[in-house]
C-alpha cells in the first residue's frame, strides 16, 4: 500500500471519503522503519496460553485500550464478523461481489488464492488507472468505489497481512459495502485479535513468517520501554505541535535516524536475548 500511495498520492475526493470512514489516520501516521531484532525478540517471548510477553522484567500485553490510544482504531461498537449468509461464498461470488461494489475485477481468475482470497497486484494495478480518472467532479459512486478499493490494500497490507504479503480476504466486501457505518465497527478489537493470532502461530512454529500489524507491536514496545525507543529529533521553534491523539504521532518523526536506529537495535538485542 504504501508504495502505491507514495507514486499516487490520493486525490482530496477520496481523502475525505477516508476521513469519514475512520481509516485515514493510518495513512497520516505512514509507514516506519521496524526494527527487526525488537519485533522478532518479541515474539519469541509471546505466551500462547496466556497472551502475554515473558519478559525479563515481567510479563505485559497489549490491550485494547493500546489499540485505542495509539492509533485511535474504535474498540467499541459492532463486532467485525463474518455474516452467516456469506458461509457459502466462494471465488465466482465474491468476484461478483467485488464487481458489484468496485467497478473492478480481475483478468485471470489465478489472481484468487483459495476460496476468499484475492491478490493486491491486481487491485493496485487498477487503482493507478482508476487513479487519474477522480477529479473534483467525480460522483459519489465512483469515489466510494474507489474507497473501497484503497481500504482492501490498506486491510490486506496494514492491518490484517497475509505472511504472502499480497493478498487480502474479500470477506471484508461485507462491511466495505456501506461505507458510512465503518465507525460504528470495533475495528480495533479485530485488529489486536488477528495479531495475538499471529504472533501465537508464530511463536509455536506452525508459521515461519511474521504476517501482522507489525506497526502497532513497535509502537506499543516504544511506548511501553524506555530503553527500545529510538532518539527523537530535535524540535525546530516553528514546528506546530503534534495532536496528543493518537499517540503514534509522537514517532513519525523517528523515521530515518539512520546510526541511530542501528545503535538502538542492537541494544534491543542485548536485552532481549539476555
Amino acid at each position: 500500500m504504501w508504495d502505491f500511495i507514495r507514486a499516487h498520492p490520493l486525490h482530496p475526493c477520496i481523502v475525505r471519503r477516508l476521513q469519514d470512514t475512520g481509516f485515514y489516520r493510518i495513512i497520516e501516521i505512514g509507514q516506519l522503519q521496524f526494527d527487526w531484532a525488537l519485533i522478532t525478540g518479541m515474539i519469541e517471548r509471546w505466551q500462547p496460553e496466556t497472551h502475554t510477553f515473558n519478559l525479563p522484567i515481567d510479563v505485559a500485553t497489549i490491550t485494547l485500550e493500546d489499540v485505542e490510544v495509539l492509533f485511535e482504531l474504535p474498540v467499541d461498537g459492532l463486532p467485525v464478523a463474518y455474516p452467516h449468509a456469506l458461509r457459502d461464498y466462494r471465488g465466482l461470488h465474491y468476484l461478483h461481489m467485488l464487481q458489484r461494489l468496485t467497478g473492478f475485477q480481475p483478468a485471470e481468475e489465478t489472481a484468487l488464492s483459495g476460496a476468499s482470497h484475492l491478490q493486491l497486484t491486481p487491485i493496485r494495478q487498477h487503482l493507478e488507472v482508476m487513479d487519474v480518472e477522480i477529479t473534483d467532479d467525480s460522483l459519489p459512486e465512483v469515489i466510494d468505489r474507489h474507497t473501497r478499493l484503497v481500504l482492501l490494500l490498506m486491510f490486506g497490507g496494514v492491518f490484517f497481512p497475509n505472511t504472502s504479503g499480497n493478498l487480502v480476504s474479500l470477506r471484508f466486501l461485507y462491511h466495505l459495502e456501506r461505507l458510512d457505518d465503518l465507525p460504528g465497527y470495533c475495528w480495533g478489537a479485530a485488529v489486536l485479535g488477528y495479531l495475538y493470532r499471529q504472533m501465537c502461530r508464530a511463536s509455536m512454529g506452525t508459521q515461519r513468517d511474521v504476517a501482522e500489524f507489525l506497526l502497532l507491536l513497535q509502537v506499543w514496545a516504544w511506548e511501553r520501554f524506555l530503553q527500545f525507543q529510538p532518539p527523537l529529533p530535535p524540535i525546530t521553534p516553528d514546528a506546530p505541535p503534534l495532536p496528543f491523539l493518537p499517540l503514534a504521532w509522537r514517532w513519525v518523526d523517528r523515521r530515518g535516524y539512520g546510526s541511530e536506529f542501528e545503535a538502538i537495535c542492537l541494544k534491543t538485542r542485548k536485552y532481549m536475548y539476555s
